[in-house]
């Protein structure tokens, strides 16, 4: 039988890792590059992972401001094929088997729309026991990928990955990445085996609230965590406990978005409002504050599209995307007032609706 490594390094692998990781993205010059000479730079990758002489390049690092403002360290091209390789053919299934169901971020047929879906699904099957009279923990880690110890990550991933020469990799591509002023700490977002990683710290804590506190209704995408019970006295309790968990690892509860609520509030979970009505029936609502993101994000198109820097169907294009988004929940008379604000401001003076 192969070794991991013979085959996460075999040639045709590491070439259908390179012709994945340039999808919609051969207007780069860096990736144009790379895949125009594509045969020679696999060999060379190949060789390199072969005789132990390959490295990690330092990482390109950026901000993104949407959704929310993040750090983003992103690897160089070749150090992405080499990571998909490495994902695809080891680190993924060797990680992911692990998982609670709902760990719903970064796999196969997972995703917001799962995870939306799940929440759906647990507030319905808890409203048939105790219709409307249940509590909410809603949790998120602080700053999760930045406060990350490494020793914390390599712990999580030494429980699973059991290859000598697949865990000497993931030491590499941990360590290879860290904050400025804290050594040792935060993983880079951005990298593919890192997000896989991230969704592993946790897991122990994720089987520890369905198995032992008994809490099945309980969903995580990454780092947002939703739990949902008719006593709220035992989801105090749950929640210091919870603490006490994630205070070990290293890691600590963002104070400001952690919360108990009345389930009758409705839940705010990857940029909609959740609510059960008297029947049992789920309303999905987008936030007001996606609402007004996208209120700010068409003022800024129509800006943009006077200045002749963006073509009105690539705002159009913009616009639509966001109409997709929004009916993923009962968005009909919102999408119809939206419809109303794009026409008049994509048609008329943007001074007129900074107001609205």
């Amino acid at each position: 039988m192969d070794s991991v490594k013979n085959i996460v390094c075999d040639f045709n692998n590491l070439y259908r890792a390179m012709t994945k990781c340039r999808k919609g993205v051969m207007w780069k010059d860096s990736v144009a590059r790379y895949s125009n000479n594509g045969l020679a730079n696999i060999l060379k990758l190949c060789n390199s992972l072969e005789d132990g002489s390959y490295e990690i390049d330092d990482y390109y690092e950026f901000t993104i401001y949407e959704p929310k403002e993040r750090e983003i360290a992103s690897n160089k091209f070749k150090d992405r094929v080499f990571q998909r390789s490495f994902c695809d053919n080891y680190l993924y299934p060797t990680l992911t088997k692990s998982f609670i169901y709902d760990n719903a971020a970064c796999q196969i047929k997972k995703g917001t729309d799962m995870a939306r879906d799940r929440l759906a699904h647990h507030m319905q099957e808890f409203f048939k026991r105790y219709r409307l009279c249940g509590f909410v923990l809603s949790m998120d880690i602080k700053k999760y990928f930045d406060s990350t110890p490494h020793t914390t990550a390599k712990q999580a991933t030494r429980k699973n990955v059991k290859d000598g020469w697949a865990f000497e990799q993931v030491e590499k591509i941990i360590d290879s990445h860290s904050l400025e002023d804290n050594p040792g700490v935060g993983l880079g977002l951005g990298s593919q085996p890192n997000q896989l990683i991230q969704l592993t710290v946790p897991n122990d804590i994720d089987h520890y609230i369905k198995e032992k506190l008994q809490i099945k209704p309980y969903i995580r995408y990454m780092d947002d965590m939703i739990l949902i019970h008719h006593d709220k006295e035992y989801l105090k309790e749950c929640l210091e406990e919870i603490k006490i968990k994630f205070e070990e690892i290293g890691l600590r509860l963002n104070t400001k978005k952690t919360q108990i609520f009345p389930l009758k509030q409705g839940i705010n979970f990857l940029g909609f409002k959740f609510k059960l009505t008297k029947t049992g029936k789920i309303i999905r609502i987008l936030s007001k504050k996606n609402v007004k993101k996208r209120k700010r994000k068409i003022r800024k198109h129509k800006k943009l599209v006077d200045e002749g820097k963006m073509t009105r169907e690539k705002a159009d294009s913009c616009y639509e995307s966001w109409k997709a988004h929004a009916k993923k929940g009962n968005s009909y008379k919102l999408i119809q007032k939206m419809d109303k604000y794009y026409k008049k401001v994509m048609e008329g003076d943007v001074s007129t609706c900074l107001k609205n």
